[in-house]
């Protein structure tokens, strides 16, 4: 198994992602087994700005890692953000687009 883990800010453009997260999760414990999730912060270099987030981990599978992928890949469309950030299974950090 390795650690992969998705962040989902808590707002998206005009809505809360509140029930994106919590399905998430969810979906993720139902998936994988279990999940570690807790709030964090971001900031962006010429921004300024902080937001709050969820980060949430779990231990996936060495069969299941293109699974975590497109799991991660249908949050970002919903989010409905310019981008997500994971950590793929082999340890990659990945953005995520979710808007075009």
């Amino acid at each position: 198994m390795k650690l992969a883990f998705i962040i989902i800010p808590l707002d998206g453009p005009n809505k809360s992602l509140t029930y994106l997260i919590n399905r998430t999760v969810n979906d993720f414990t139902e998936e994988f087994g279990g999940s570690t999730f807790y709030e964090v912060y971001g900031q962006w270099k010429g921004d300024g700005k902080q937001i709050k987030a969820t980060k949430i981990e779990v231990a996936v599978p060495s069969d299941e890692h293109d699974v975590f992928i497109m799991m991660a890949k249908d949050v970002a469309v919903e989010a409905g953000v310019k981008e997500i950030m994971v950590q793929a299974p082999d340890g990659e950090i990945l953005f995520i687009p979710g808007v075009k």
